[in-house]
């Protein structure tokens, strides 16, 4: 009797360990831009962060706060895009 219930309580203690791996996380679950800016004036920009492609989105992404807080997506494949995606890149590998 102890070793079945002990046998039963294993199992589902795997079941549950499987279940918790496909639930999602509360990292970042999908791309965060739909739209993009092709340039913003360079007064207005008070940060800017790059994410590369990962599991959940295939695309770049370039997000730009301004000095309102307002956040928008930059394209990184733009002319102003490529200039701050590179400079974000050489200052992390700085690091």
């Amino acid at each position: 009797m102890l070793r079945k219930s002990f046998l039963t309580v294993l199992v589902l203690l795997a079941c549950c360990v499987v279940l918790m791996q496909g639930m999602p996380s509360f990292r970042r679950e999908r791309c965060l831009c739909t739209s993009w800016e092709e340039s913003v004036r360079k007064n207005l920009m008070a940060t800017a962060q790059y994410y590369k492609p990962h599991s959940r989105c295939s695309q770049e992404e370039l997000i730009v706060t301004l000095r309102n807080k307002r956040k928008l997506c930059l394209n990184p494949n733009g002319e102003q895009g490529r200039t701050i995606k590179e400079g974000i890149m050489k200052k992390n590998n700085a690091k």
